[in-house]
């Protein structure tokens, strides 16, 4: 063994000395946040009713609507939507301007509060009773003419609906 050159008699004890096992340190993964969907918390008069917004009417001082969604930091899109579905032309359109929630620290979003409107939302003259729906997304509506309460693909929309009196002279 002392005839062989020095490197070939290292070779054993270096083999012994790297031989060991090695773990690798890998990555550390962790699931991907996930997208719950918004709901309608509590609502007054309750989704469903019937509703009169007459002057006299059980409905005068107008929708509250309490929202909340699990993802505190999501934005809610809303839309308040007169006459849909389905869509009739000149008659379904979006009432009043959309409103935005912005996310914050709590499931629940401040209370909002609608009341429709002859002049302001434009409601028809042709009848006196009329579908108001409420269309709720953590992201934003689609731009679709016909389709009003429209949002992209994979993302949530709930929904809640009245019927309301309002005679529109």
């Amino acid at each position: 063994m002392l005839g062989r050159p020095l490197h070939l008699r290292a070779l054993p004890a270096l083999l012994l000395a790297i031989s060991g096992c090695v773990v690798p340190v890998g990555p550390e993964w962790s699931d991907p946040e996930g997208n719950s969907p918004p709901t309608i918390s509590e609502t007054s008069p309750a989704i469903g009713s019937i509703l009169d917004f007459g002057p006299t009417g059980n409905a005068a001082l107008g929708l509250a609507v309490v929202l909340a969604d699990p993802d505190t930091k999501d934005t809610l899109s809303v839309r308040w939507i007169i006459d849909y579905p389905p869509y009739v032309d000149g008659v379904s359109h979006v009432a009043a301007l959309p409103l935005t929630l912005p996310g914050g620290d709590q499931v629940k979003r401040a209370p909002i509060r609608f009341a429709p409107s002859c002049s302001d939302d434009a409601i028809s003259r042709d009848f006196s009773n009329h579908r108001l729906l409420l269309a709720v997304s953590d992201r934003p509506f689609a731009d679709d003419s016909q389709i009003l309460d429209s949002v992209p693909t994979g993302n949530y929309l709930v929904e809640g609906s009245w019927i309301f009196a309002l005679d529109c002279p």
